[in-house]
């Protein structure tokens, strides 16, 4: 089980490239995701039911966070987007595992977590299971 690996570059609606990059989790799931660098606290955008990481409330925060300086991560989880496994073979639980795993393995320190829909609930789950590494929470619908 490893660390980052990158993918092709996409044109981001900033002007700026997002790199694709995946993580292999200890559940052996591979999750897809796109971090951008920059301060703390960072951003992690939290998606909902169906949703995966190219949508638009990902892509604005993203936007967003690259012009104020931000560390801002956004990700697909299981079976959604381009990260691995079955949609139907997935669950909340699996979907806030994977979140709890691109916390812990791609950030450091506080994280403002930003939930959509179904997202939301997975930021009350993240900041249940390790409230030492959140800031805040945004829900957004």
């Amino acid at each position: 089980m490893g660390g980052p690996r990158r993918q092709a570059r996409r044109r981001h609606d900033g002007g700026a490239f997002s790199v694709t990059q995946y993580l292999d989790t200890p559940q052996g799931r591979r999750i897809a995701y796109v971090q951008t660098p920059g301060a703390g606290p960072g951003l992690v955008f939290l998606g909902g039911f169906k949703s995966d990481m190219t949508g638009t409330k990902a892509q604005f925060l993203e936007n967003w966070a690259r012009e104020t300086g931000r560390a801002f991560l956004r990700f697909d989880y299981s079976g959604h987007g381009q990260s691995s496994e079955d949609f139907l073979d997935g669950c909340i639980g699996d979907w806030a595992e994977d979140a709890l795993q691109a916390i812990r393995m791609l950030t450091t320190g506080k994280q403002v977590l930003v939930g959509s829909s179904m997202g939301g609930w997975i930021a009350l789950l993240v900041a249940r299971a390790m409230p030492e590494r959140v800031a805040a929470l945004v829900g957004i619908a």
